[in-house]
This record gives C-alpha cells, sequence and structure tokens, in this order.
C-alpha cells in the first residue's frame, strides 16, 4: 500500500514540476484525487416519535417543524424583551440608556468646510490596483 502511495506521490510532483500553469496543473490533480473518492450512497436517517426512518419526506417536515419552532421562539422572546413602555417612547435617548449597559462615548462633531474635506482628500495616499491586491 505504501508504494501506491509513494508513487501517486511522484507522479504528480512530476507532473506539477513539469508543468508550465503550475495553479492550473494543480487544480487538475485536486480534481483527479478527489473525483476518485467513493460517493456515500447511505439514505438520511432520523429519529422521529422514538423510531427511526429514512423516509425523506418525513425528515424534510420534522426539519421544516423544527426550524419554524426555533423562529417562533427568538420573535417571541424578542418581542417580552423590547417593550417599551410610554416614557421611553417619548424619549428616544432615555430608551437607549436603559437598554445598553455600558455607557456611550461622547462624540463632538463640529463644522467643516469644504476647503478643510479637499485638503484632507488630496494628503490621502494614492493607491495603485498593486497595491490593494496585496
Amino acid at each position: 500500500m505504501k508504494v501506491i502511495t509513494l508513487a501517486k506521490k511522484l507522479y504528480y510532483s512530476t507532473k506539477l514540476t513539469n508543468s508550465t500553469n503550475k495553479p492550473k496543473t494543480k487544480w487538475n490533480i485536486i480534481k483527479a484525487i478527489t473525483n476518485n473518492q467513493k460517493k456515500s450512497n447511505s439514505m438520511p436517517v432520523m429519529e422521529t416519535e422514538g423510531k427511526l426512518t429514512t423516509h425523506r419526506q418525513t425528515i424534510a417536515e420534522k426539519f421544516n417543524t423544527y426550524y419554524i419552532s426555533v423562529a417562533d421562539n427568538i420573535t417571541n422572546n424578542n418581542q417580552t424583551k423590547n417593550t417599551i413602555d410610554n416614557s421611553n417612547k417619548k424619549d428616544p435617548l432615555s430608551y437607549l440608556y436603559s437598554s445598553f449597559q455600558q455607557s456611550f462615548t461622547s462624540i463632538k462633531l463640529k463644522n467643516t468646510t469644504t476647503g478643510e474635506i479637499e485638503k484632507i482628500i488630496t494628503e490621502l495616499k494614492h493607491k495603485t490596483h498593486a497595491d490593494m491586491t496585496k
């Protein structure tokens, strides 16, 4: 068995070394190796109501029922968590402060001129396509 494995390694290594288009050769080698794998023909099996079933429609319906119930549970939990009392409806900042545990950092904005923006843009380093692909 080791002889076959070593022979395959040598074969693919030689093929890659002698190649003029290495990326294409690599993909062809990968395709050749992975296509030799036997595909599983096993039937999906699921336990439902204490019994094993391979019936695809039954399995699909069970998955569908499960994921619908998960979505419903998430929706119901979020609705109870996100209820806003009347005082918070009038003051959005109070609602935000009560909803988030950590404090907000202070952000102060000031007016700017088009000249300041143009200056910042001209000071930016120009990038070529080669710079972006690194």
